[in-house]
């Protein structure tokens, strides 16, 4: 019995030799795994703001909001007699190509 008793007070020994071995590794795993998932962060946002300062951001206005309310006003109220919006549907188109231009003389 008292040999018994012993074999289990070793047994029970290791275990927690191998528990606290167990326990260490995994810390070491769990301070690695968090200095990876800092390194890769800051990889990550440093890679994303070299993209964002090589590409320009642009706005994009719209252009001739006006006569293009009008035409649709035209088109809701002539419902199958486009015809009668055509003088507006020229002007609008004449601005539009108008503002083209402009974007191309400014070089936006």
């Amino acid at each position: 019995m008292e040999r018994k008793a012993k074999q289990l007070e070793e047994r029970d020994k290791e275990l927690r030799k191998q528990d606290a071995f167990y326990r260490e590794q995994v810390a070491k795993l769990e301070e690695r795994s968090a200095e990876f998932y800092k390194v890769t962060t800051e990889n990550y946002h440093k890679a994303a703001d070299e993209v964002n300062a090589k590409f320009k951001r642009f706005e994009i206005s719209p252009v001739c909001v006006d006569l293009q309310g009008q035409i649709l006003k035209c088109y809701q109220e002539n419902t199958g007699k486009t015809l009668l919006c055509s003088n507006i549907a020229a002007r609008y188109l004449q601005c539009v190509n108008q503002a083209k231009q402009n974007k191309l003389r400014t070089g936006g």
